[in-house]
Parts: structure tokens; sequence; C-alpha cells
């Protein structure tokens, strides 16, 4: 879900050249009786500048969005495993919706929910651990595809001052998913082309929902301290009154 983050929050990040707003940005007001539609509309605005990403706030391309690693431990339930995810390609993200946005500006609280029709993600992981009690040792390559995903995205906002300026600093991040379908495949390494390999795949899909659900609280705080930093360094380098108008 790493790419819907991106997407809900980075509309807050507006750049100045100067006096003049950059054209990626669309502020709002804070007296706005309106304001969460402003927010909305803001984010609609931004889709259409992060395919090719924004050079000077460091935000890498959306199409496709390729992240260094991620690295998932869920230690409850009936799957207890560590999974490093590497060399990920994600496709799909710069079709999001920003459906509704709930702000208190006052206590810089932002809620986001964003849908997106289809998401394609590939790499490279490794696997340890145990499903259903049975030891998992696994490694290789993987393909995951994810249908109607609806993305919550919780931020919680603290006013700092850098260089004399008012910066939005994000105490804390979190995120929820839902997915209506989910297709996954892995070649794996220590079990190709025999009997297990084929069965690993089969179990990945007959129980794909399930999987999603057990590894969901370990994948959003994974996902939400990756993308709380890369916002943070973002954040920094403008003020708030830029984005955010009295």
């Amino acid at each position: 879900m790493c790419k819907i983050i991106v997407v809900t929050l980075l509309f807050l990040l507006g750049c100045c050249h100067g006096n003049e707003l950059a054209e990626y940005i669309k502020p709002c007001n804070k007296s706005d009786p309106y304001i969460n539609v402003c927010i909305r509309n803001s984010f609609n605005h931004l889709k259409n500048y992060l395919p090719n990403g924004i050079s000077e706030l460091n935000v890498p391309p959306l199409e496709p969005l390729i992240i260094d690693e991620l690295v998932m431990e869920n230690n409850a339930g009936a799957i207890r495993v560590k999974a490093k995810f590497s060399s990920i390609i994600a496709k799909g993200a710069s079709n999001y919706v920003v459906k509704e946005v709930r702000s208190d500006i006052t206590k810089l609280r932002f809620d986001l929910s964003l849908g997106l029709p289809l998401v394609e993600v590939f790499g490279k992981y490794d696997v340890n651990g145990n499903v259903l009690l049975l030891p998992v040792r696994s490694n290789g390559n993987f393909w995951a595809e994810f249908g109607n995903v609806t993305t919550v995205a919780r931020v919680y906002g603290v006013e700092k001052i850098k260089n004399g300026i008012k910066v939005l600093h994000i105490g804390k991040l979190a995120i929820d998913f839902s997915l209506k379908h989910v297709k996954l495949r892995v070649e794996d390494t220590i079990n190709s082309g025999n009997i297990l390999g084929e069965a690993i795949n089969q179990f990945l899909n007959v129980n794909a929902q399930e999987l999603v659900k057990e590894m969901k609280p370990a994948a959003s705080r994974s996902i939400a301290k990756l993308f709380q930093k890369i916002l943070n360094n973002a954040f920094s380098k403008i003020g708030m009154d830029d984005w955010l108008h009295q």
C-alpha cells in the first residue's frame, strides 16, 4: 500500500519559487467552511504531477514506484513470519481517487480515504517463520495484484520551527487498507520446479485474503514508518503558510 500513502499526503508539500506557488499545489484556507472539499480537490489536482515525481521535493516517480526494501514481522495468529521484500516495483498508483477527507486544522489532524482500481507489485522476497504451526523458509521472486483497494491514512501533525519558518512535522502516521481481490505468485528458489513449489502458489491464492488479513498490521506499520520518514524530509523544506493560508 506504499503508493497510496505517497498519494494521500503529498498535497501538503507546496513549494515556492520566489513568491510564486508551484503549479502542482492548490492551497487551502484555514477558515474555509468547506476546507475538507478543498483538500480533496488538492489531492486530485496533485495526481497529474506524480507519475514523473517532483524533483525539487525529492518525491520519487509514482509510475512505477520503486521501493528498495520493506521488512514486515508478524508474531501473532496463525501466520508468524518475518518477511523481507526488496527491489519492489509497483504499478497503477497514479489511478487513485480521493474519496473523502476529514480534518481538524487546529490539531493538524488529517484523515484521508482513497480508492485504487488495480495495483500490480513485483520484486524479491525472503520469508522465514511458521504458517499454521508448520515451518516455512522461502525466497525468490514475487508478483501480486491487488484490486479495488481502499486505504485510510491518519496523519497526526505538529508544528515546528525550522530556520525561523513554521513547518509541519508528522509525529505519527497510521494506515489501514482493504482489498476486494488478491492474486499472488512466487518463484521459490528453494523449492523451484517441484511439487512443493506449485503447492505453495496454490496455498497462497486459495488463502490470499486470510494471508493479507493476518499480515495487514505488520504491513501497515512497515509502510507507515517508511513514508513518515520520506514525508518529514519533504515537509521540512517548505513553510506551512505556503499550502495552508490563514
